[in-house]
């Protein structure tokens, strides 16, 4: 099994883990510091998501380059994500009747969005994959649509955007070669 057949693989198993967790801090709080119920379900909340987040930045850490603009911006998703948790929590705190809704639903919600808006803040931009593929040695052949790699595909189509090409005109439309063409 591949490494990031396995990472996928513990990325679903989180959810299931992360919905245990957020029964057995309810229980524990309930149990030990015999607190208010929203109380309970508030500091549910808050261990789900610290756990959440060490859990998927653990299982994701290597694979993502990190850079200023990512870390950045991952912080500050944590906080954006927590707000509008926060306000949705709130909102649904006033409609609902139950003293446990507010809190669930700001929980879910943060931690959905910041989940949400890490998958989109750590993928690998086209650059960045063009470098991984040409540190291998081999410089990579891509789509000059839409910079889909191509490499070790058997057809001149491109299977992300469906552009088709001639051979020549594929090659004719690589970076390295262009470069190296006006270097000539």
């Amino acid at each position: 099994m591949s490494r990031l057949v396995g990472r996928i693989l513990l990325s679903i198993l989180m959810v299931p883990l992360a919905g245990l967790l957020y029964v057995v801090v309810v229980v524990a709080v309930d149990r030990w510091l015999n607190a208010e119920e929203s109380v309970e379900w508030l500091v549910a909340d808050l261990a789900t998501w610290v756990g959440v987040m060490v859990y998927w930045w653990l299982l994701w850490r290597s694979a993502v380059r990190w850079t200023r603009r990512r870390t950045i911006g991952t912080l500050a998703t944590a906080v954006a994500a927590a707000s509008v948790g926060a306000g949705g929590g709130l909102l649904a705190a006033l409609v609902g009747h139950d003293s446990v809704f507010g809190p669930f639903v700001a929980g879910v919600l943060t931690i959905t969005l910041w989940l949400g808006a890490t998958v989109f803040l750590w993928r690998e931009t086209p650059a960045e994959r063009a470098a991984r593929v040409g540190a291998g040695g081999a410089s990579p052949v891509t789509c000059p649509t839409c910079g889909y790699n191509l490499t070790g595909l058997a057809d001149a189509r491109c299977p992300e955007c469906g552009s088709r090409f001639t051979l020549d005109e594929l090659l004719a439309a690589q970076p390295a070669r262009v470069a190296s063409a006006e270097l000539e």
